[in-house]
Parts: structure tokens; C-alpha cells; sequence
């Protein structure tokens, strides 16, 4: 292969995914590649689903609300983190595995967003349909998992 990059959207078997010696080069390689990116795109949507019932849990645990979601007023939960309701440290080890998770979310984010930058249409065609079924299902989740909460 060249180390030309296209800069527009090819469907082919034939690409170098994110490293030099990643050479896809057959059409089972494709496919496997394929389902190992639509694996990691819905790990990566249930990852934000589970920093959102995690959040949910902490600020259930100390009485300020009892179903938070992304559009949380940041004031409730910078009060939650204030209130002297529950052992410091309880705190401190979930704001560590908040920072861990999102550390990761992020990594994957950054991870997904260069396959796609790779301009294969079958790359991106998956990340898309990764993504809209990540979310439906995380969301089915999470929605029945909230009024377990209370």
C-alpha cells in the first residue's frame, strides 16, 4: 500500500487501521474488524450509561435527589460532594473511579474517532450504527435500573 490517505469515503477491504502494521487486507479481516469496532462502540456507550447510574447512586446515597440525569444542575451536585452526610473517603474512592471511567471514555472516544478518520465507509457506517444501538440499549438500562434507586 501507498501512504497516500484518502480524504474522502471508500468502501474497501484494503486499509491500514490505526497503525502501519494493522494491514487489513481480505474481506474476513474486514468483518472481524467490523465486529470488534461495533463491540467497542457499544462498550464506549455503555460506559457513559454506567457514569451516569453511578452518579445516580451517589447522589441517591446522600439525600439530595433521587433520579439525576446529564442535565443535573452541577450546583445539586457540588452541594452533594459538600454535605457532611457520609464518610469522606466513600467520596473521594467514587470521584476516583469517576475520573478512571471517564479516562477511559475518553481514550475509546479519541480511539473510535481516528477509525473513522481512516475515510472507509464501512468503518464509519459501523461506528454510526455502533453508536445508535449503544444508546437505545444503554438507555433501556438505565431507565430500568433508575427506579430501582427510588
Amino acid at each position: 500500500m501507498d501512504s497516500k490517505m484518502d480524504m474522502t469515503f471508500y468502501f474497501s477491504s484494503k486499509f491500514n487501521l490505526l497503525f502501519q502494521s494493522w494491514n487489513i487486507s481480505s474481506a474476513g479481516q474486514l468483518a472481524g474488524v467490523l465486529v470488534g469496532i461495533f463491540v467497542v462502540v457499544l462498550f464506549y456507550e455503555g460506559l457513559k450509561m454506567s457514569r451516569e447510574v453511578l452518579l445516580a447512586v451517589t447522589l441517591k446515597r446522600k439525600g439530595v435527589m433521587s433520579a439525576p440525569t446529564s442535565t443535573t444542575p452541577l450546583l445539586t451536585i457540588q452541594q452533594a460532594y459538600k454535605s457532611n452526610s457520609g464518610p469522606r473517603f466513600a467520596i473521594v474512592l467514587i470521584h476516583l473511579l469517576q475520573f478512571g471511567l471517564r479516562i477511559v471514555e475518553v481514550g475509546l472516544a479519541y480511539l473510535l474517532m481516528l477509525a473513522v478518520m481512516t475515510f472507509n465507509g464501512w468503518l464509519f457506517l459501523t461506528v454510526v450504527l455502533g453508536t445508535a444501538v449503544g444508546y437505545f440499549v444503554s438507555n433501556l438500562v438505565k431507565w430500568s435500573c433508575l427506579p430501582l434507586l427510588g
